[in-house]
């Protein structure tokens, strides 16, 4: 689910309401490619940001830029040589065109999109122009866009004497894709451990928000709380494998997906045993656990649910809906529509925690129908992108065929149905004489009850489905903080808590 670093989201729909009506007149826009660059072919966006604005969606290095900041303009182009080419948006977000902007002065940047196995922005190889600032007034206005730079090629973090940083081909991802896909991951070690020690320790697979990077374990290493418990003496010892999100359609969500390919199946053949090898891990199930928030919620527990047997314990937290009768507010079952309700309402996708819509269903669907390739909400490599993509089919072009229309929201039916093996709550009922015995006791979750993204009543359906399971007792312990939104549950509950529980549960089994 969405975390903090998701792309233009609250911003850009805020943007929706303009308080100022003196439009300009952007008469053209014009981008070229430095000389001598080969045919290029990706999707070129437009980004605006007023100057006032000083913190945008994304930065390269460490100038602020505006790109993906609200409002964004973007096209597709093919076998581009680089010729100044004349800007005609296919698509733009809130705004349809750069003529519906607004006088005043703007900061702006071009960028050019052409990785085509990380869906982050600012992946390797991408081009983007240095940011202008420029006023926008009474008459035309002609802008011209140089994409000059280059996201420099991925290199690691350095390691330190506690974290370390792996990257490794994955031969399974890289012949479904027909390309180079790597896996990477971070690996957090005990206080105690020493190179070279034959000790070996129980392993927590965390897994990030929508989107995550492995690096995210850096913010750990300034985390005075954590670091205390970290490096305190009588901290049962264990290390932590931070995976890292990122795959073509966004957020792989650690899965085997018709779309976006065999990502469980390498982590648990290339990536794991690798990890194994090169690092103290007790490798025995009794050992293995998983945790994560939003979309880390959803994959912990659908790891524990789906291999019941890998892992030991899941700690979900603020998880993803595990019910498609609560896709956040839609009945993929029953529902027509996913962008009204039956009574003819606006269905909205985030609250603040006091229950004040902040953006609806068919606003964020237009954002990502801006952003994805073909300007298609599947392509985009957010949200509702990355679900299609984990839970859905291919078509011809192995693109995940929608659940509903971009357009309208009319659901697809056919479509919703073949979404039903991912419908963990109904896997659950349908299975639990089979993975029962091995699940009881190892579910784990938080929730608050004002979930910025209505992911309460999916839960809740689970949690009734697991309270009435016999022979065995599913044995399930859940959490329901009130006036509580999405994640924010703090280091304590998010780490200590969740360790200290390791440490028991492996010491017992």
């Amino acid at each position: 689910m969405r975390m903090s670093h998701r792309i233009a989201s609250g911003c850009a729909v805020a943007a929706l309401v303009l308080t100022q009506l003196i439009f300009a007149e952007v008469t053209s826009i014009t981008v070229t490619l430095p000389g001598n660059e080969v045919a290029q072919t990706g999707r070129l966006f437009i980004a605006f940001t007023q100057a006032p604005q000083t913190a945008p969606r994304l930065t390269i290095g460490d100038d602020p830029s505006p790109r993906t900041a609200s409002p964004f303009f973007a096209v597709d182009v093919e076998n581009w040589n680089g010729e100044p080419l004349e800007f005609s948006p296919s698509a733009g977000f809130p705004l349809n065109s750069p003529d519906e902007l607004t006088q005043g002065s703007w900061r702006v940047q071009a960028l050019l999109d052409v990785n085509e196995v990380l869906s982050d922005l600012d992946a390797p190889g991408n081009r983007f122009s240095l940011t202008q600032t420029i006023a926008l007034a009474d008459g035309p206005v002609s802008l011209q866009f140089n994409l000059s730079e280059t996201v420099p090629a991925e290199q690691l973090p350095e390691d330190t004497d506690l974290l370390k940083f792996v990257r490794i081909r994955s031969e399974l991802l890289s012949a479904f894709y027909g390309n180079d896909i790597f896996l990477r991951a971070s690996v957090l070690l005990p206080a105690a451990y020493e190179t070279g020690s034959s000790a070996r320790y129980p392993v927590l697979f965390h897994v990030a928000g929508l989107n995550g990077r492995y690096t995210r374990s850096q913010r750990l290493l300034s985390d005075d709380q954590f670091i205390d418990y970290w490096l305190g003496n009588d901290t049962p010892a264990a290390v932590i494998v931070f995976l890292d999100g990122e795959s073509p359609y966004g957020d792989s969500y650690q899965m085997n997906s018709a779309v976006s390919g065999p990502y469980a199946d390498a982590n648990f053949t290339e990536l794991f045993p690798y990890l194994v090898e090169q690092f103290p891990i007790e490798d025995l199930p009794s050992n293995r656990f998983v945790s994560g928030c939003s979309t880390g919620g959803w994959v912990s527990m659908a790891l524990q649910i789906l291999y019941p047997d890998y892992f030991n314990g899941a700690y979900s937290l603020s998880p993803d809906s595990p019910s498609f009768q609560a896709f956040q507010l839609v009945n993929l079952y029953s529902d027509d529509n996913a962008f009204t309700s039956a009574s003819g309402m606006i269905r909205p996708s985030a609250r603040a925690t006091n229950g004040d819509p902040r953006f609806s269903i068919a606003d964020e669907v237009r954002m990502e129908a801006a952003m994805g390739r073909g300007d298609s909400y599947v392509n985009s490599g957010q949200q509702w992108g990355a679900w299609n993509a984990v839970y859905g089919q291919p078509d011809e072009q192995g693109r995940p065929i929608p659940v509903w229309d971009q357009q309208t929201g009319a659901i697809n039916s056919v479509v919703a149905n073949s979404w039903r093996p991912w419908d963990l709550d109904l896997y659950v009922r349908d299975n639990w004489r089979s993975i029962g015995p091995a699940l009881t006791g190892k579910l784990q979750f938080w929730m608050g009850d004002m979930d910025n993204y209505y992911l309460t009543n999916g839960l809740r359906y689970l949690e009734e489905t697991l309270n009435v399971q016999e022979a065995p007792a599913a044995d399930a312990h859940f959490t329901w903080l009130p006036y509580h939104g999405h994640c924010g549950f703090g280091t304590q509950v998010h780490y200590i808590d969740v360790l200290n529980d390791m440490a028991e549960r492996a010491a017992r089994d």
